[in-house]
């Protein structure tokens, strides 16, 4: 059969018998007449087969819980503050009815914020707010921290005065001299907050030399040079201290002050009578 020979297909079929499938409009059928696709596929809903579709309801999506070890508690108050908006590696949420203006961690660490200017001009604040915290609980945090934002020249009386308060209440004085350096020493408590205390610990050093070098040079005019020829000629440092006058003064570079400088400290008694 060619194509080409065919006519148009109508609406009875090429035979004229078959009719167009029942969820398509006719040509010759109003719009309002014809069947609609829900209409039309109506039957399926009662096979055993269907499954109705999911509720086109859109529930609340509540916002992801804030992880708390990256959040630090910020006092309602300290709103307006402008370090905040130079806060961007921790995540802040304030609060009310607390009594420091920064929580770190609830139990870790507090931070009350003061301004120099401020402090000129209310001279009383910081005093009044280091008595509150002290009175609410004690012993509730293990580091308390002032944190004080340089905004005045002529600042050394009033950073004495400052730094007076905080010694005497137990506070650690920080000092910013930007809104960004008071932002940062924010971020850093709050990334140091479970750190232990070994990376600001002096290193102690393992071996025997460097340990006899640190003690021997801390006696005056004794050097290095001088350590490796007493530790070779008496072997250890019990012998060093046991030898005489006359043993010390027979090793080369070591001379009669040297001699009497090592002499003394190691008969100087270690309690003063």
């Amino acid at each position: 059969m060619d194509s080409r020979t065919l006519g148009p297909v109508t609406d009875s079929g090429a035979n004229g018998n078959e009719t167009a499938p029942r969820y398509l409009p006719r040509e010759n059928e109003s719009a309002s007449s014809s069947l609609t696709f829900s209409k039309a596929f109506a039957h399926l809903r009662k096979t055993s087969s269907y499954v109705h579709p999911p509720s086109e309801k859109i529930q609340d999506e509540k916002p992801p819980a804030r992880d708390a070890a990256a959040i630090v508690y910020v006092n309602r108050r300290q709103q307006g503050n402008p370090m905040l908006k130079a806060v961007r590696n921790v995540g802040l949420e304030f609060r009310d009815g607390m009594i420091a203006d920064y929580v770190i961690g609830e139990s870790t660490c507090c931070v009350l914020f003061l301004s120099v200017r401020y402090h000129l001009l209310h001279n009383n604040y910081l005093e009044e707010r280091v008595q509150s915290v002290r009175k609410d609980d004690p012993t509730r945090y293990k580091t308390k921290l002032v944190l004080c934002f340089v905004d005045v020249d002529d600042n050394e009386v009033a950073l004495r005065e400052i730094n007076r308060v905080a010694l005497l209440s137990d506070f650690t004085l920080v000092l910013a001299w930007s809104w960004l350096e008071a932002a940062r020493y924010l971020e850093t408590f709050k990334a140091y907050e479970n750190k232990s205390a070994t990376i600001i610990k002096e290193k102690v050093k393992a071996e025997f030399l460097p340990k006899a070098n640190d003690v021997l040079t801390s006696i005056r005019s004794v050097n290095k040079t001088d350590v490796i020829t007493l530790l070779s000629t008496f072997g250890t440092v019990k012998g060093l201290m046991n030898a005489s006058m006359e043993e010390l003064s027979l090793c080369p570079g070591v001379g009669a002050k040297k001699v009497r400088q090592l002499l003394e400290t190691f008969q100087e008694p270690f309690t003063k009578q």
